[in-house]
């Protein structure tokens, strides 16, 4: 099983070598879809497509979210440079409950990334004419079903919806994932999963004038290094519009006591290596007592600014 994690590494390297930009840069519409999602995630860089095991699974492969054995909500906000800010709510509710993953489960999801008070100007000139805002929003259902411990698969239906000022501009979208837990009871549990996300139609705010939406293809494998303990996901993504590109993310857990756990998490992903400056890396912690948890996270972008992910997830 180690090898397995060891040749999916090596490919996430070799992937990791040809630069995230490509051909196809600028030919898709509805970017904020690929900000991710909860802090927890965003410490390991967004490597969580195979182990997805809490309620930001709607995000990162919607058949993790048969794993849930306890209705969760999480919240995340994402502090951006230039006063931008992205935040996200996830509801899951898991059904046919099994002593350690669900039958069924049903989620929602809402992502909206926000900008306002830009200036307006109507001519060549240094005084603006009042001002206006942007809005990107996305509204998610989601069902996953597993067959047994073993085998799940999930699929997330999604409305987009964008203005600028007084442009409107709407899509539809499906994502979709498998996930398959190659030994549950090993020594070191290993998790094989692969997803497809932002299939669907093209989004504009001119008439006749349409681009598709940011479609994305991932394949992933995570072990319990240390079980219980230490987690490693590694995987390989290509958006439509971008060469494929590396993430590789770590999560240490470590409890207290009884009630109370703490969690350290670090990643790297080869996605934003065009953009000058330092980034790559990613760091995390995060602190859980009884049936909550909150989570925070650190990712650079370069020249353009640091950002930070905050996030917390209750269980009922």
């Amino acid at each position: 099983m180690r090898k397995l994690l060891i040749a999916l590494l090596l490919v996430a390297v070799a992937a990791g070598r040809a630069r995230a930009i490509g051909s196809q840069t600028g030919t898709s519409g509805a970017q904020f879809l690929k900000l991710g999602a909860g802090a927890r995630a965003g410490g390991m860089a967004d490597a969580f497509t195979a182990v997805a095991d809490d309620a930001y699974a709607v995000y990162y492969n919607p058949a993790g979210l048969s794993q849930i054995t306890q209705p969760q909500l999480a919240g995340a906000h994402t502090a951006y440079f230039q006063g931008v800010s992205y935040e996200v709510v996830n509801f899951a509710y898991p059904m046919a409950k099994q002593a350690d993953y669900s039958g069924h489960v049903l989620a929602l999801g809402i992502y909206q990334l926000s900008v306002s008070d830009i200036q307006r100007r109507t001519s060549d000139s240094t005084d603006p004419v009042g001002t206006f805002g942007t809005s990107d929003g996305a509204y998610s259902v989601s069902y996953a079903y597993a067959a047994n411990r073993r085998l799940s698969a999930g699929i997330t239906a999604k409305y987009i919806n964008e203005s600028i000022d007084t442009y409107r501009s709407s899509a539809y979208a499906f994502d979709g994932g498998v996930l398959y837990h190659l030994n549950p009871d090993g020594a070191r549990p290993v998790s094989l999963a692969a997803t497809f996300r932002n299939a669907g139609s093209r989004t504009g705010y001119v008439s006749g004038n349409s681009d598709p939406l940011p479609t994305s293809f991932a394949f992933a494998a995570a072990m319990q290094v240390v079980p219980k303990a230490l987690t490693v996901d590694a995987e390989v993504t290509r958006y439509r519009d971008t060469n494929a590109f590396a993430s590789v993310g770590a999560e240490y857990n470590h409890k207290i006591n009884d009630a109370i756990g703490s969690a350290f998490r670090l990643g790297y992903t080869t996605e934003r290596t065009t953009t000058p400056g330092f980034t790559g890396p990613a760091l995390g912690a995060g602190l859980s007592f009884k049936q909550a948890a909150f989570d925070f996270a650190w990712q650079p972008f370069g020249s353009l600014g640091d950002t930070f992910r905050y996030s917390l997830t209750v269980k009922f």
